[in-house]
């Protein structure tokens, strides 16, 4: 057995005790000794268990072996041969959720209103940067990524590029000169400067989409950044210095009002389940609907007259999206649904689905105050 395999080892027997995959790691990869193209084949490799976690049980139930970590690497590494008759065995009404690991809740909600969503979401994606364009040119990075023997593209977005997982790891990266961020993120940066140039982001997280907006508005916006958790905070002043961006943190709640309020508000995360498949495992997504509708009706107070509230979450669960816009818009009287003109995004109800090729699946509301 060698060390990748060992690492692999000790990672999934951690996972398969505790859960929180992205947590495992990130508190054992860095530490390993490994080079970075062998710490991203360890991650691809965990990642593809975790995506297939249920189907894989199926299997080794189907065999009588046990559920044990050796098991799981051997059936990624197709050492284990999955016998496809095994698909006439599973049961009719739970065939989407076990042949393709999804939770029974998910895959229920992908056969009634998102069919097509239901392989998509087990395909491995690429790594798209957002090109930081304070700074450089999108050519230049890709000149940059060339040099270092890593592939890169140009994408939809004028920010965006398309490349391996291991350019995380790039000069571009540590320099500042672009962030790893999906380009589905950068669509929705992109459609919130298009309301104001005024613009609070509202939860800023660490900043990816708020970097984003620096970048494509070239430092010309006024933008600041707010989010309860203040480790996050640090964290995007430290990009920011990196990254040249003029930002203003706000560490306290917010009063002034601003022409544009960004909610990317917290959400279970199904719609980013290729880069995190455990998310395709949720039961209930309940809690974050409360939370949700908190969030926005804090933010909604701190939209001037004639502003625009923008509500976007990284999931398409009804719950999170066309429910929660339909009854903060039922709630508020004096905001409304405001039209949004972009090719890459089908219309719902109320609000918006992204739909870029290869890219998260984001929900978008816009509304404005009267």
């Amino acid at each position: 057995m060698d060390k990748k395999d060992k690492i692999a080892l000790r990672i999934l027997s951690k996972w398969l005790k505790k859960g929180n995959m992205a947590m495992r790691m990130r508190n054992i990869l860095p530490y390993s000794g490994l080079s970075y193209r062998e710490r991203e084949s360890v991650a691809k490799l965990l990642h593809n268990i975790v995506r297939w976690k249920r189907y894989y049980d199926f299997i080794l139930e189907y065999h009588s072996m046990d559920k044990e970590p050796n098991n799981y690497i051997d059936l990624a590494r197709n050492k284990i041969k999955i016998d496809r008759k095994i698909e006439n065995v599973i049961p009719k009404e739970k065939f989407v959720a076990i042949r393709y690991s999804f939770s029974d809740y998910i895959a229920n909600l992908l056969e009634e209103k998102f069919p097509e969503l239901i392989e998509y979401l087990n395909s491995e994606p690429d790594t798209t940067l957002c090109v930081n364009l304070i700074k450089t040119t999108r050519e230049r990075v890709l000149d940059i990524l060339f040099e270092e023997g890593i592939r890169g593209k140009s994408s939809i977005l004028e920010t965006a590029v398309i490349t391996e997982s291991i350019a995380r790891y790039s000069y571009v990266i540590r320099q500042g000169l672009a962030h790893v961020q999906d380009e589905a993120s950068q669509l929705i940066a992109k459609i919130t400067v298009s309301f104001g140039m005024r613009i609070l982001d509202y939860c800023c997280g660490s900043g990816g989409k708020t970097l984003a907006m620096a970048s494509i508005t070239r430092n010309k916006a006024k933008l600041y950044a707010y989010d309860i958790n203040k480790d996050k905070l640090l964290n995007l002043k430290k990009r920011m210095s990196i990254y040249r961006a003029k930002i203003k943190i706000l560490w306290e709640k917010p009063k002034k009002k601003f022409e544009v309020v960004l909610v990317d508000a917290p959400c279970s995360g199904i719609g980013a389940s290729r880069r995190n498949p455990e998310a395709k495992y949720i039961s209930s997504c309940r809690e974050y609907q409360i939370k949700q509708l908190e969030i926005l009706k804090e933010a909604s107070k701190v939209v001037k007259k004639n502003g625009y509230l923008i509500y976007a979450v990284c999931t398409f669960t009804p719950e999170e999206t066309v429910e929660v816009s339909k009854i903060f818009l039922k709630k508020f009287k004096e905001f409304r649904e405001v039209e949004v003109n972009y090719d890459m995004l089908k219309e719902l109800d109320v609000g918006y689905l992204t739909s870029i090729p290869g890219g998260d699946i984001f929900y978008l509301s816009v509304f404005r105050r009267s």
